[in-house]
C-alpha cells in the first residue's frame, strides 16, 4: 500500500521541491501524509470538475500543477472555485498535491514535454529559474575510506551537479595530529605524534540537505573527531525552466504557426513575419511571454508559450523574434501526461488516472 507520503517522497527525487520558484505553492496542501492512495487522478488545474471525476473513480489523490492558493485565505467557502475544490476533496476523503515550478523546469517537466511534442531536437535548458542556497562540504580523510565518504555523501544528497552524480574533488596531502590521553585514535596512540596520508574531499550540496549529508559522512567516517568544514556558496540555479531546440526541417512561421495547432490540438496565434523561416524554437509553456528575452538571447527565431500580451508582441517582434500563443492549457497538458505516466511507472501500486476537461481545446488563447 502507498500512502500521501509516498507520492510525496518520489516527486521529491525528480522534481525537487527546491526548484520551485518564491512565489508558489507546491506540494501537500490539503490532507494527512499517511493516507493510503490506491487511486490517483493527475490534472492541470484544481477545479470541482476534477473533483467530481474523482469521486467517480474512488480516488484518494488529486495531483495537479497549478495549485490553490498561492497566498493565504481566511476563509474556505463554496462561493469560490478554490473553496468548492478544497471542500469537495473534505467531503471525498480526498487529498492534494501540486507539482508546479518545480515541475515546469524538471528534466521530462512541462517544458521538457513541450519541446518533445513540438519534435524538437538538440534541447538545451535556458532562462529563469529558483536560486538554491548550496555549501561545500570539505572533509579530510585516510586515503583508503575517501570512496566510501564519497559514496555516502553522493547518496544523502551531495555532489549532484545538473545530470551527473557523485561529483567531487579530490587532493592528497599529509595530515598530522597528536592523540591525547583517554582519545581512540584510528591509526598510532595517546602522546605521540602521528602523519597518515589523507585526501582532502570536497563536495557540494543543497543547503537543506547539509545536515543529512553530514550525518552519513560521520557515519561512515573512520575517525574518532573527524575534520570537516562547511562553506558557503553563492545561491545557484540548478534547473533553468525554459527549453531552446531546433526543428527538423525549418520552416516559414506561418507553416510554423500551422504546425504548432496541430501538434498541440488547439488554436495558436503568431507574430512575426509569416514568410520567415524559422529553425530555433524556445518554448516556456503557460503564461511565460515575459521570457521572451531570454528566448532571443538564447538564439531563438521564434518562442513558444501558453498566452502573450499585446505590448510584448510588439515589443518581441520589433526585436526580430516570432512569438506564437499555443494556449496555456495546451502547452501545459503534455507535460502533465507525462507526469501521469512517470508517476504510473514510479508507483505502480497506485493506479492513475488522467483528467482532461472537454473545454480544455475548444477556446482560443
Amino acid at each position: 500500500m502507498s500512502t500521501i507520503q509516498d507520492v510525496l517522497s518520489e516527486l521529491e527525487l525528480f522534481a525537487p521541491s527546491r526548484w520551485a520558484f518564491g512565489f508558489d505553492n507546491i506540494g501537500l496542501l490539503f490532507g494527512r501524509t499517511t493516507q493510503t492512495v490506491t487511486k490517483a487522478v493527475v490534472a492541470l488545474d484544481a477545479s470541482q470538475e476534477v473533483v467530481e471525476f474523482a469521486k467517480s473513480l474512488g480516488a484518494e489523490l488529486i495531483l495537479t500543477h497549478h495549485p490553490i492558493y498561492f497566498v493565504g485565505t481566511k476563509s474556505i467557502v463554496e462561493r469560490n472555485s478554490d473553496g468548492q475544490f478544497v471542500l469537495g476533496c473534505s467531503e471525498g476523503g480526498i487529498s492534494h498535491i501540486a507539482a508546479h515550478t518545480n515541475w515546469d523546469v524538471a528534466p521530462g517537466g512541462i517544458n521538457d514535454a513541450l519541446a518533445t511534442c513540438l519534435e524538437l531536437n538538440d534541447v538545451k535548458a535556458f532562462g529563469i529559474g529558483a536560486e538554491v542556497s548550496y555549501c561545500k562540504i570539505v572533509v579530510f580523510s585516510p586515503t583508503s575510506y575517501t570512496d566510501i565518504l564519497l559514496d555516502a555523501m553522493a547518496d544523502a544528497g551531495a555532489g549532484h551537479v545538473g545530470l551527473y552524480r557523485r561529483c567531487a574533488y579530490k587532493s592528497p596531502g599529509i595530515g598530522t595530529f597528536e592523540p591525547l590521553p583517554g582519545s581512540e585514535p584510528f591509526v598510532g596512540r595517546a602522546g605521540k605524534t602521528e602523519e597518515l596520508d589523507e585526501d582532502r574531499l570536497e563536495m557540494i550540496c543543497p543547503s537543506s540537505k547539509v545536515d543529512h549529508v553530514l550525518a552519513a559522512l560521520l557515519s561512515k567516517h573512520p575517525y574518532e573527531q573527524p575534520a570537516y568544514d562547511v562553506i558557503t556558496l553563492r545561491p545557484l540555479i540548478e534547473q533553468s525552466c525554459g527549453r531552446i531546440g531546433n526543428l527538423p526541417v525549418p520552416m516559414p512561421l506561418s507553416s510554423f504557426v500551422s504546425f504548432v495547432q496541430t501538434k498541440l490540438g488547439y488554436n495558436a496565434l503568431g507574430w512575426g513575419d509569416g514568410s520567415k523561416i524559422v529553425s530555433r524554437v524556445a518554448v516556456v509553456g503557460g503564461a511565460a511571454d515575459s521570457e521572451w528575452q531570454s528566448a532571443l538571447s538564447a538564439g531563438a527565431d521564434v518562442f513558444v508559450t501558453g498566452e502573450v500580451k499585446h505590448h510584448i508582441s510588439l515589443e518581441a517582434t520589433a526585436m526580430g523574434l516570432s512569438i506564437v500563443a499555443g494556449g496555456h492549457f495546451a502547452t501545459e497538458q503534455p507535460g502533465m501526461r507525462a507526469l501521469k505516466e512517470l508517476m504510473s511507472s514510479r508507483i505502480p501500486s497506485v493506479e492513475w488516472h488522467m483528467f482532461e476537461p472537454i473545454h480544455g481545446t475548444a477556446a482560443s488563447p
